[in-house]
Parts: structure tokens; C-alpha cells; sequence
């Protein structure tokens, strides 16, 4: 059973689990079909993995998919949403892949007493990359690689994260998740220019002159000034909607010209 560009690029960014211990095992959090727990299986990655879902029929397609690969014995399936099916020390480090930005930085944080010791995240998620990447940064994750692939004409980062240790604002407790993100996305907003350029694009895809992080910027630039232009042309009044898509313009501007070297 073959993965994807995207599933392969996430499976390749882990680590190999420490099978000297009784943690050579990897969570598997929002598993959808199994694919990456049966890879990284197969590919001596992990020992074990623990394969959670909060929906019963991705569990059931997934438990399919285990048995024909005949990993049954080393794949387990367990129902619960984000981390809560998995107990503390169970597992030396998870893969979060495919959720939106928002869900991804809620399973975190719910998770955060399981993860606390973990060795390694991989973590891709698919919208809100700025925010998710400021509040990553603002818990006190380390992003110890980010790379970025394109399949099927999509643009995937792919990180794998060292959660923190001790971090007091991670741990603070939150009582209405939604609400902390629209505050922490204001928050960005208000950084210097070269901060949400960080933020946008991942600092290390720029220092690293990614070249598939180049193409997304050009198609980027292209939809942008094709809102510009609609916008233009609508004969409403749109200056605060054009200020902004002008504001998103000049964050590409500094990427480019970051990865560009000029």
C-alpha cells in the first residue's frame, strides 16, 4: 500500500523511536486509515504504534487496512479524541498529520500532560500556518526541522516539533480555546514585519531557500494580485479589504526576496 507525496514526506520527517525501552512506541493521533502507522512499522521506524481516531469509520477502515498488511499484533486502534486515548509514558513521540491549523494547536494543548516527555512531534496541519507557528513558537516548542512538499497542485509544511519541558503560558489554563486564538492571531498581527514573515512562511523553509516554498510564493503572488484586480474593478468601496491584501502582498515581498538572497 503506497502513500502519497504528502503522506511519505510525513513518515520520512520521523525519527526512528528508541527500541531500547519500553517507548519504541509512536501515536498515531487522528490516524484516518492507518497508512503512516502501518509505514512506519514496515519501515522499522517503530516498534509499535498506538493508531487513535475520533470517528468509528476511519477506526474501522484503518483496522482493515492493519490486518491485511498483517501488523495487527503491532498496530493498536484505539477511539477518543486527540491525545486522550493515550496514557502518559505509553509512547516516545507522535504524528499529528492532515488536521486544520486550529484543531492541531487544540490537540496540543489538550495533550500537553501526555506530551510533556515526548522526543518528537511530526506535525502537519493544513490552514492557519501563521498562527500555528507563533503559538508553537510562544509555548516554547522547538520546530527542529520544517520542510514543504506539493502533491496534486498542494502545498504541505511538515514539521517535527520538541515539545517543551516547562513552559508556564502552555500551561496556563485556557477556558475558551477560540477566543484565545483570535487574541494570539492579534497578537501576531502586531509583530514587526520580519516576525510574521517568520511566522507565514517558517523561518527555516527561508533559510533553508526552499524551492517548493519558492513556487507556493509565486502561485501566492498571483492569486493576490488577481484579488486586487476583482477588487478594483468591483466599484465598491473596499479600501480596508485591499489594505490588507496589500499588507499580505508586501509579507510575500520580503519572503521572495528572503529566499532569493537579494
Amino acid at each position: 500500500m503506497e502513500l502519497g507525496i504528502r503522506l511519505s514526506a510525513v513518515a520520512g520527517m520521523v525519527q526512528k523511536a528508541n527500541m531500547d525501552s519500553s517507548v519504541g512506541c509512536l501515536a498515531d493521533i487522528g490516524c484516518d486509515h492507518g497508512l503512516i502507522s502501518i509505514a512506519l512499522v514496515q519501515n522499522g521506524m517503530a516498534d509499535r504504534m498506538i493508531a487513535c481516531d475520533i470517528n468509528k469509520g476511519p477506526l474501522a477502515h484503518a483496522a482493515r487496512n492493519i490486518e491485511a498488511a498483517g501488523l495487527s499484533d503491532k498496530i493498536e486502534l484505539r477511539l477518543g479524541d486527540g491525545f486522550a486515548p493515550v496514557k502518559k509514558g505509553e509512547c516516545s513521540g507522535a504524528v499529528i498529520a492532515g488536521l486544520g491549523g486550529p484543531l492541531g494547536l487544540r490537540i496540543l494543548y489538550d495533550g500537553r500532560e501526555v506530551i510533556r516527555d515526548y522526543r518528537q512531534i511530526v506535525f502537519q496541519v493544513q490552514s492557519k500556518l501563521a498562527l500555528v507557528r507563533h503559538l508553537l513558537s510562544r509555548w516554547g516548542f522547538k520546530t527542529e526541522e520544517e520542510l514543504m512538499v506539493s502533491e496534486d497542485g498542494k502545498f504541505y509544511p511538515i514539521m517535527r516539533l520538541l515539545p517543551p519541558h516547562k513552559s508556564d503560558f502552555y500551561e496556563t489554563e485556557i477556558p475558551d480555546f477560540d477566543a484565545f486564538l483570535d487574541t494570539e492571531e492579534a497578537e501576531l498581527l502586531r509583530g514587526n514585519s520580519d516576525y510574521i514573515c517568520s511566522c507565514t512562511y517558517g523561518q527555516q523553509l527561508l533559510e533553508a531557500k526552499s524551492p517548493a516554498l519558492l513556487i507556493f510564493l509565486g502561485r501566492e503572488e498571483e492569486r493576490l494580485l488577481g484579488i486586487v484586480e476583482k477588487l478594483e474593478k468591483s466599484g465598491e468601496d473596499n479600501k480596508e479589504r485591499l489594505a490588507e491584501i496589500f499588507e499580505e502582498i508586501d509579507t510575500l515581498m520580503l519572503a521572495k526576496w528572503k529566499l532569493q538572497g537579494q
